[in-house]
């Protein structure tokens, strides 16, 4: 069985894999990670793999969980090229290892296709990957949550709360006006990422792939009026072309 481990500043994304079959995604707080739990909950792990944006802390708790336990243990980050797919940041290390992991999942579902990959979390970061496996560069725009904060928390008089919507029209309150505003400067986005793409980018008839993944990507399907996959695992996907290495004893 092989443990993917996707840490981020505050929560946590894991799942295992075995016999090629993913289970479904866990949500759990990253100061929830300790040896303890570890060992608690994945004794039959062989393998594992880990991709943080967090401190190098949880880096340390793992890599020496997987010594203890002889377990393959694997620390990713951005690279300039890896399975011939290649980043089009200048400085790699510098480009998000979600996003990274974004090209490579995307790289294996849709081979050879133009796609834009859409990931909806904390940021929402839109990344164009060539039908060649290049890497065109991408957008990023503060999240839902991040653009909602934002207003109420410098403005004095806006006043709201989150609401879920389905879908995006004028509105006659303070509240849904905040909420729609920040639902429809997303949606936006990636109407004009597609727009941008087939008129720098692509082919005159080159089709573009849309994929949508992240934690607002559900939402965000059903208020942009295109074709799109939903992909919830898609970062794991890409993790999972790694292989771990045997931890050192």
């Amino acid at each position: 069985m092989k443990l993917l481990i996707d840490a981020g500043n505050t929560h946590c994304k894991y799942l295992t894999v075995q016999n090629g079959i993913f289970s479904s995604i866990t949500n759990i707080d990253t100061e929830q990670i300790n040896q303890h739990w570890l060992a608690q909950n994945f004794a039959t792990v062989e393998q594992c793999l880990v991709s943080n944006v967090s401190d190098e802390k949880l880096n340390a708790i793992i890599s020496s969980w997987c010594k203890k336990g002889s377990i393959q243990y694997g620390f990713i980050e951005s690279e300039a090229e890896r399975f011939n797919v290649q980043c089009a940041y200048d400085n790699p290390k510098a480009f998000g290892v979600d996003r990274w992991l974004g090209l490579l999942g995307t790289n294996v579902l849709f081979p050879n296709q133009a796609s834009l990959i859409v990931d909806s979390g904390t940021a929402t970061t839109i990344d164009l990957l060539s039908s060649k496996g290049k890497h065109q560069g991408g957008w990023i725009l503060p999240g839902i949550d991040l653009m909602f904060s934002s207003v109420i928390n410098n403005t004095s008089k806006v006043q709201a709360t989150p609401e879920v919507i389905e879908q995006i029209k004028f509105s006659s309150n303070t509240s849904h006006a905040v909420n729609q505003a920040n639902w429809a400067a997303t949606a936006g986005l990636v109407t004009t990422a597609i727009a941008t793409a087939h008129k720098h980018y692509l082919q005159p008839s080159e089709s573009l792939n849309v994929i949508l993944t992240g934690g607002n990507a559900k939402q965000l399907a059903q208020l942009i009026d295109v074709k799109s996959h939903l992909i919830e695992n898609l970062i794991f996907i890409g993790m999972n072309r790694y292989h771990a290495i045997k931890a050192h004893n």
